[in-house]
């Protein structure tokens, strides 16, 4: 049996059809933080990188004039131009044209096989940008921790952050892994065959198809066959925007221009009103903007219920979220109310105040199965089968960082971490 350009026709049709009328109406589907974001409407698009405004400061030059004085001098606020790379992100679906041709026997059509395999591609594409809205985007996805050769390597520290949580959650069986020394030299590539973790704990072993010789401190990337997400680059995720020194948007982090961070060089510490209220008060002294969203950890909200739930009794389950979902609780403070949306891709122990109104998103061509002529599936030379591919070409912008901060090294819930989906 092979494909037909009959088959091809009708599964196209069908693909179309579930894309417009079932995918896209829930495209923010597993990944909530994304939909909190606006488009960026004003940017330059040259070759890969978009150019884009920022404000770093308000301008002064304010004053009183009697008659017939001099009016004050004009003075503007501090501007730059910042400017970010766009991220490619993909995922591939291959159909088996035996198998669907055995589901249109039995039960009259293609859409229960081709249905199937839809979802869990959009799935997987839903769930590694999710990931990649918290990350650094540095493309790290994980830490080996010790030399050796083997089939088998342990993982640690999701985002390759301090206290970042078990890594194994972003990690699936067929993944790419690249692995890197400390110092940014490729090892090489291995696919994922299986993982071992627990819950609770904070390493995962992973299974690989071939041979690696891991480094002490070096760490593991999403790949492909030819290229990984360290090389290629990663959507600028909230771990990004935290950056204390250095760059960030091709503009220089200075004292107008970088996010509120509360640390505890690594110890875990007790989560309590005094943190929050002081992250909360300490972003708005900086930037007269209150924060209005949170984001953390589900295990920092149950630990710490007797904080949020009183909070939540009181008017959290009238707020709702863009994208149809509900905070967990709602924090109150001198600006009025901020969500706490919880996500259990959050890296560990961290809790975030953002100001949405700062935060927007490109997407070009936004979410879409590849078309060629028209068509999303196009037959594989020599097999009977056919094959497509979800593309998403896109980043995130802040357009600007003191309205925003980060309280991290909070103790956590770890059994309530994900290892398995």
């Amino acid at each position: 049996m092979a494909v037909t350009p009959t088959t091809l026709v009708e599964l196209n049709d069908l693909a179309k059809d579930l894309y417009t009328n079932f995918y896209q109406p829930q495209m923010a589907l597993k990944t909530p933080l994304k939909a909190q974001f606006d488009q960026l409407e004003n940017f330059q698009f040259a070759g890969r990188k978009a150019i884009f405004g920022l404000k770093l400061e308000t301008g002064g030059g304010a004053a009183n004039a009697g008659a017939n004085k001099t009016l004050p001098d004009n003075a503007d606020g501090t501007y730059d131009q910042g400017e970010t790379t766009l991220a490619r992100t993909y995922v591939r679906l291959a159909i088996d044209a035996f198998l669907m041709e055995i589901t249109k026997q039995q039960s009259g059509s293609y859409r229960p096989a081709l249905q199937e395999k839809m979802e869990d591609r959009m799935t997987a594409i839903n769930k590694e940008i999710n990931r990649q809205l918290f990350g650094a985007g540095d493309g790290k996805l994980a830490r080996t921790d010790t030399a050796g050769a083997g089939t088998t390597q342990t993982l640690s520290l999701a985002y390759n952050v301090t206290n970042g949580g078990n890594p194994g959650r972003n990690i699936f069986k067929g993944d790419v892994l690249a692995f890197y020394q400390s110092n940014g030299t490729l090892i090489g590539r291995h696919k994922v065959t299986g993982k071992t973790a627990t819950v609770g704990s904070a390493t995962v072993d992973v299974e690989l198809a071939t041979t690696v010789t891991s480094t002490t401190d070096g760490f593991v990337s999403k790949s492909t066959a030819n290229d990984d997400n360290f090389t290629s680059g990663e959507n600028k995720g909230l771990l990004s925007a935290m950056v204390q020194s250095g760059t960030f948007q091709a503009v220089p982090i200075a004292s107008t221009y970088s996010a509120l961070s509360m640390a505890n060089g690594g110890v875990l510490q007790d989560i309590s009103d005094p943190l929050v209220a002081t992250l909360v008060n300490g972003i708005y002294a900086q930037c007269d903007e209150w924060v209005n969203l949170i984001v953390t950890r589900a295990g920092i909200v149950q630990k710490y219920s007797e904080i949020f739930l009183p909070i939540r009794r009181i008017n959290g389950q009238d707020v709702q979220l863009k994208g149809g979902y509900k905070p967990m609780a709602v924090y109150q403070h001198g600006g009025g109310d901020s969500p706490i949306l919880t996500d259990n891709d959050c890296p560990g122990a961290r809790l975030f105040g953002l100001n949405t109104k700062y935060i927007r998103s490109i997407d070009l061509i936004g979410q879409q199965w590849a078309t060629f002529d028209g068509a999303q599936f196009t037959r594989v030379t020599d097999q009977d089968g056919a094959e497509g591919y979800i593309r998403k070409y896109w980043q995130t912008v802040w357009t600007r960082l003191n309205c925003h901060g980060v309280l991290a090294d909070l103790k956590d819930v770890a059994q309530l971490d994900r290892i398995y989906s």
